[in-house]
């Protein structure tokens, strides 16, 4: 199952989300960041998933993605997609 690591505020996890939504992808999201809303992007647990320490990241079995374009990149490739 696809892991999204961020929280809907940001318009980079918004472009991730949209993409989902459009391809029909399921996925499990976890919030972090905001602020201190969420938890912190600081945690030895989401710097193992992205040292530069940003969201969104998104774990994909044992391939981990992060930089929202890189993203979108990653996940229209794995759909087929070439539009």
């Amino acid at each position: 199952m696809l892991t999204l690591y961020g929280h809907p505020n940001s318009i980079n996890v918004r472009k991730v989300l949209w993409l989902c939504s459009e391809l029909d992808l399921p996925y499990e999201r976890e919030d972090w960041g905001g602020y201190g809303q969420f938890r912190s992007l600081d945690e030895p647990a989401f710097r193992a998933l992205n040292p530069v320490g940003m969201i969104p990241v998104i774990e994909d079995g044992e391939t981990v993605v992060w930089e929202s374009n890189t993203i979108l990149r990653y996940l229209a490739a794995k759909a087929g997609r070439t539009d």
